[in-house]
């Protein structure tokens, strides 16, 4: 080999098409089998992840889970347009993620959507998006990638994995799949697009267990929750306020997202404390 041709191969801002290509800032995903196999071992920043999956509800945020517990523990905000389903605070908190950190979206559909993700994007307002579309196209994608690249946020963009089949403008693309033996705790990753060489077989990952700490089922936490009710004493009981802040710290959260059309189906009241005027 030629002594210019070898100056070039090693020149460190030369990608091959067999190597994971350099990706700067990236966040841990919290599952190391996962990491060996994304460029920048983690999340990339600044680029589009596409999750393409069939069944909602198969383990795609407990997938994002640890990440987004990283991203609250910096105290940034992460945003969520169109989920099918909206967020429960206490399935939050037991998350260990602070619900006062999550800006849910609810677009109207259309073009909505893709216009405020970008505009989230373009100001650099959060450290992750999470977008459930209601259709993809490579022009949208596109747009949104681009935009992407000039934030410091992890976007994720979840469609079917019919889409698989069409050219995507986004850098990473992952398919979820439930496995055989689906019990809710493990969840099938097939990369499908990457900078770097191809994802030859999928990874099974088992997302009870994460960067240590166990990650709540829903069958564990009823459990607990069962519990904590047999040790309460018989004579006490537990007041709900939905007016006045009660309980632990800033409990007008929980008032308020718990039961967010209380105000709107109950008239105003006339003031009982006997205040004369």
């Amino acid at each position: 080999m030629k002594s210019s041709l070898a100056e070039l191969m090693s020149n460190p801002l030369l990608w091959r098409g067999d190597q994971f290509a350099p990706v700067i800032d990236t966040v841990a995903s919290g599952y190391p089998e996962l990491d060996d196999e994304l460029p920048g071992a983690g999340w990339p920043q600044g680029a589009v992840t596409e999750l393409l999956l069939d069944h909602k509800g198969i383990g795609e945020l407990r997938l994002l889970l640890p990440a987004m517990q990283r991203l609250h523990e910096a105290g940034d905000l992460v945003v969520f347009i169109s989920p099918p389903h909206v967020p429960h605070p206490l399935a939050l908190a037991a998350a260990a993620l602070d619900p006062k950190r999550i800006v849910v979206i609810r677009s109207a559909g259309g073009n909505d959507g893709w216009w405020a993700a970008e505009q989230i994007l373009r100001s650099n307002a959060a450290a992750a998006l999470l977008f459930w579309p209601p259709a993809v196209d490579d022009r949208r994608l596109r747009r949104l990638q681009l935009a992407a690249e000039g934030a410091k946020c992890l976007s994720f963009v979840f469609t079917r994995s019919s889409w698989s089949a069409h050219a995507s403008p986004s850098p990473l693309r992952l398919e979820l799949q439930p496995t055989e033996h689906h019990t809710g705790d493990q969840l099938r990753v097939h990369i499908k697009k990457r900078r770097g060489g191809i994802a030859t077989h999928a990874i099974v990952l088992t997302l009870s267990t994460v960067l240590g700490k166990t990650v709540p089922t829903a069958a564990s936490a009823a459990r607990s929750k069962l519990i904590n009710m047999r040790a309460m004493p018989r004579k006490s009981s537990a007041r709900f306020n939905k007016s006045y802040p009660v309980g632990p710290a800033h409990p007008r959260v929980w008032n308020r997202a718990l039961n967010p059309t209380d105000e709107v189906r109950r008239p105003p009241s006339p003031d009982r404390r006997g205040i004369s005027r």
